[in-house]
């Protein structure tokens, strides 16, 4: 390190640049007369005596009384130990600020808007930790490996994980993707979207990755407005894409009411008896109520028109399913439900049986 920059740096160590000069002087020097260290820095001569006291007052140097006024530097070990002490101070702050920085507060006003991409995938990072039921997540290959940890935290603790990841024609996933790491599903999503994570049907993280003019997030606390962003996850980014992995085949739970009244609305129709457990909210009570029964109605706008086949479409205005339990009879909604009895979390169907009608007596 040159002089000069050693001089900044002890100036950075609250040294004024006289005081500086004449330490490095008298390091140069060894102990000498005060008055030789003025004539051979930069410091006048007759300001010499104050520059050297203020050094001993910090520890740098000090003084011999002989007949004239002698000094000399202090042990280094004694007099660098504050400005180490320092150095360890600023190196402890920056790599302080630089983890705040990396891990943002967490919005908690229902709207919030950030000027990085990152920033939403971070917070994603933390909110997922505090899922409870669902989490449906759309990104790049990079995106999805780095909330894998936290995905695969939620799916030991029964968290429903679903993970639309986007792929070009050619593309292969890098070798460090596991698809059996943190993915209740994967399904492969052949046009570039957003990063997008919905949490628990009330919790947000959104940021473009592509066909953007500026890099922005937005992180939203809300019952209200997930919901939009869960019906184009579900009708855009989902819903057509193939399969690319599921971890158990035979398990038969639905996050989304719509699926389920699409899926069994024909054998329904033909007097199969379905056998169900519901996980949901009773809206009376607002707590968490689990039920078990028969499906006696499928019920949705549009239903005295005959359909051989049912669309997401045809089902996103209201829906309901009513059930038979051993209690009497319930009304379960999907997400919003206001008139039901229970809002419907998930909704698993346990069995399936033909139906009296399919065998009218002879």
């Amino acid at each position: 390190m040159d002089r000069e920059t050693l001089a900044q740096a002890l100036e950075y160590a609250d040294l004024t640049s006289y005081q500086a000069d004449a330490y490095l002087t008298l390091l140069g020097m060894g102990v000498s007369p005060a008055i030789e260290v003025g004539r051979k820095s930069s410091v006048p001569v007759s300001q010499v005596y104050d520059v050297l006291r203020d050094l001993e007052a910090k520890g740098y140097v000090e003084t011999i009384e002989r007949e004239k006024l002698h000094v000399r530097p202090c042990e280094p070990e004694e007099s660098m130990a504050d400005l180490e002490s320092r150095g360890d101070l600023l190196h402890d702050a920056v790599e302080e600020v630089r983890e705040r920085y990396r891990q943002p507060s967490r919005v908690d006003t229902r709207v919030g808007v950030t000027k990085r991409v990152e920033t939403a995938v971070e917070n994603a990072q933390n909110l997922i930790g505090e899922a409870g039921t669902v989490v449906e997540v759309a990104g790049t290959f990079e995106q999805l490996q780095r909330l894998a940890p936290m995905l695969q935290d939620a799916r030991e603790r029964g968290v429903v994980v679903r993970a639309a990841v986007y792929v070009n024609d050619d593309q292969t996933p890098p070798a460090e993707f596991d698809p059996t790491y943190g993915f209740s599903e994967l399904r492969a999503c052949t046009i570039p979207g957003p990063f997008l994570v919905i949490i628990d049907r009330h919790r947000t993280c959104f940021a473009p990755n592509t066909r953007s003019d500026e890099d922005y997030g937005v992180l939203i606390n809300d019952r209200i407005l997930p919901f939009v962003f869960h019906w184009y996850y579900l009708t855009c980014l989902w819903d057509l894409y193939p399969q690319l992995y599921v971890d158990d085949a035979d398990r038969l739970t639905y996050v989304a009411l719509e699926e389920f009244i699409r899926d069994y609305y024909p054998l329904f129709e033909d007097d199969y008896e379905l056998e169900v457990v519901v996980n949901g909210i009773d809206l009376k009570t607002e707590s968490a109520t689990t039920l078990e029964g028969t499906v006696r109605d499928l019920s949705f706008l549009g239903d005295g028109h005959p359909r051989e086949k049912l669309s997401l479409s045809d089902l996103g205005s209201y829906k309901t399913v009513r059930l038979e339990t051993e209690t009497g009879s319930v009304v379960v909604g999907g997400w919003g439900a206001v008139f039901e009895d229970v809002e419907m979390r998930t909704i698993s169907l346990v069995g399936i049986s033909p139906g009296k009608q399919l065998f009218p007596d002879d």
